[in-house]
């Protein structure tokens, strides 16, 4: 039998009663709003599963939602970098953020969007936390430091302002001097480091410009003004040490002068004053040759029985300016304070003193003789060629050197010792002092052709003169000479010295120039002289001499023809090797006889 008060009905009965009928309501509501919710999350990260969560922005610029390819493709239209902040001391200037080598790497930032809520603890509450509050990711950016150091450097140009130097200048002979004043210089680098440390700020880099003082290199130029003051005060004298008798000094440098020398150095900070030195070489050189002394060189003769040298002049050493020490003298005078400075000159030693051997010199033998005849010379020409010739006694040519007649020869004139004589001048005779030197060029020169010597330079007359055809000497071997414009010269090219002697027979007057050296072996053929080309002269010319008696007349000028002469020259080695082919032409001009007469006298008819 079923009784009323069983467990199961009081359950049911329990149940659909009205207040447990709510709960159950309440509980299926709850559960099924569960599940909803829980299928839009599902479906929500379903969504999101390509997909940069919504809610993130980079910089002003919503990403949220967008897949990588479309937030790349958004970023690169729509980011738009802030520029940078540069503050100086003064003002601020807002840089391109491009100028400074900054650049957005779009693909990299769209996948650190990607990367946000997606991490190991991330969640769907995390994803809702960004939906409704949103993430703002940093754009990730390369840099070109060498673009920023770029355009800091260009803006360095507007802040930078050069230190000025204390100077020293000269208002006539009066010194003035201008403070110095200090500049100011951009920190580049240190920019660049701030630039560097400010990168991750999410609102725009801002970097602190750093401009340092730069000071002057030249603090002042008031001790400078002073020294230089007490330099102009008077001149500056240059004294010769141990003067000799003529010697030429002292040499005052006037405050004039000074003044256009005067320069400064920098010495540890400060400016000094000093002369320049290129203006005190070119004036020491322009004195230089007023105390040069040529060393004089042994003359010498060889004895042929004993080989030996024979020492025939002494040898003397010389005198030279040295420039360089010299100019150290001034300035460290200068530095002291002195007005005065002694010049330094250095002794020149003879190339060939009277203790010099044939042995070292490579003196041997007879290499070349070369002979002229001057019979019948006049007095004046006869005395002219035995000074001239002296010249060249005992002379020694260095190996390598080329041998000057007029150097050798020195000057020409009365005080020199030489007398009036017939030379060749134009068209007829004249009478110059040194009348009949060019007998003993022509001699040198005959010896020298044939030593086979190289010969540099040689000159023939214009007419043909009658001494240098004596005994058998055709024309086209002369050498005529007149300084500074005709030389005689050749070179030593043996590499044994050059020893000339020279020697007048007394019995025949002839001219003797003898070479010793070293036979090197060399062959020496001269064809000629081959004549060509003959003219006669013109008619004779007749001049009026008063002091002639009258009715009388004088030839004092003979006739000769004109013509050219040929000489060929071949000079070989000792192995027969051509060394040397000259030719020397020489072109005579004709010359007319020239008569002079007395009173009276009637002249022939041309």
């Amino acid at each position: 039998m079923t009784t009323s008060g069983s467990p199961l009905r009081r359950l049911d009965e329990k149940a659909l009663a009205p207040g447990g009928l709510e709960w159950l309501v309440l509980l299926l509501t709850a559960a099924l709003a569960f599940l909803g919710a829980l299928g839009l999350i599902l479906a929500y990260e379903a969504w999101c599963a390509d997909r940069i969560y919504p809610g993130v922005w980079v910089g002003n610029v919503p990403v949220g939602g967008l897949r990588l390819d479309e937030a790349t493709h958004r970023l690169r239209e729509r980011l738009v970098l802030p520029p940078v902040r540069l503050v100086g001391p003064e003002r601020a200037w807002d840089a391109p953020a491009t100028d400074m080598g900054l650049h957005l790497q779009a693909e990299a930032t769209a996948r650190a969007a990607f990367q946000v809520g997606r991490g190991p603890e991330d969640g769907p509450m995390t994803h809702l936390l960004i939906l409704f509050t949103g993430y703002s990711v940093s754009p990730i950016l390369s840099y070109d430091e060498s673009a920023a150091r770029l355009y800091l450097q260009a803006l360095a140009k507007g802040i930078d302002i050069p230190p000025e130097d204390a100077t020293l200048t000269l208002q006539g002979l009066t010194p003035v001097s201008t403070p110095a004043r200090p500049g100011r210089m951009l920190d580049v680098e240190g920019a660049l480091l701030a630039l560097r440390q400010s990168l991750q700020n999410p609102s725009g880099a801002r970097v602190e410009l750093v401009v340092r003082e730069v000071l002057p290199q030249i603090a002042s130029a008031e001790a400078a003004r002073a020294r230089a003051e007490a330099l102009l005060s008077e001149p500056f004298t240059l004294l010769l040490p141990n003067p000799r008798q003529g010697d030429p000094g002292p040499w005052p440098l006037r405050p004039e002068e000074l003044a256009r020398m005067l320069t400064t150095t920098v010495q540890g900070g400060h400016l000094a004053v000093t002369l320049d030195r290129e203006a005190l070489r070119a004036f020491l050189e322009s004195i230089a040759p007023s105390l040069a002394i040529e060393p004089v060189d042994a003359r010498f003769h060889l004895d042929r029985q004993t080989g030996q040298l024979v020492p025939i002049a002494p040898s003397s050493p010389g005198r030279a300016l040295d420039v360089e020490a010299s100019i150290a003298n001034i300035l460290a005078a200068v530095a002291a304070g002195q007005h005065t400075a002694p010049l330094t000159v250095r002794t020149v030693p003879p190339q060939f003193p009277e203790t010099a051997t044939a042995e070292e010199l490579g003196i041997r033998e007879l290499v070349a003789e070369g002979d002229s005849y001057f019979i019948g010379s006049p007095s004046g020409r006869d005395h002219n060629i035995r000074l001239a010739a002296s010249k060249f006694d005992g002379l020694v040519i260095a190996p390598g050197e080329t041998f000057s007649f007029n150097r050798y020869l020195g000057e020409v004139s009365r005080e020199a010792g030489y007398d009036e004589a017939y030379v060749t001048l134009g068209e007829q005779l004249a009478i110059e002092v040194g009348g009949g030197i060019c007998q003993v060029s022509t001699t040198a020169f005959r010896a020298a052709l044939r030593g086979g010597y190289p010969i540099l330079e040689r000159w023939a007359h214009h007419h043909r003169v009658g001494y240098y055809e004596l005994r058998g000497h055709g024309p086209g071997l002369d050498a005529t000479v007149y300084a500074p414009l005709l030389d005689f010269k050749f070179v030593n090219d043996r590499p044994t010295a050059l020893l000339i002697e020279t020697e007048i027979e007394e019995t025949n007057h002839r001219l003797i120039f003898r070479f010793y050296s070293t036979d090197d072996g060399r062959r020496v053929e001269i064809k000629g002289p081959i004549i060509t080309d003959e003219t006669e002269p013109g008619p004779p010319i007749y001049q009026l001499d008063e002091k002639l008696p009258p009715g009388t007349v004088v030839e004092w000028q003979t006739a000769q023809k004109g013509l050219t002469a040929r000489v060929e020259r071949w000079v070989y080695d000792a192995g027969g090797n051509l060394l040397y082919h000259n030719v020397f032409v020489s072109k005579y001009a004709p010359r007319r006889a020239a008569y002079r007469y007395g009173p009276g006298y009637e002249p022939p008819s041309p």
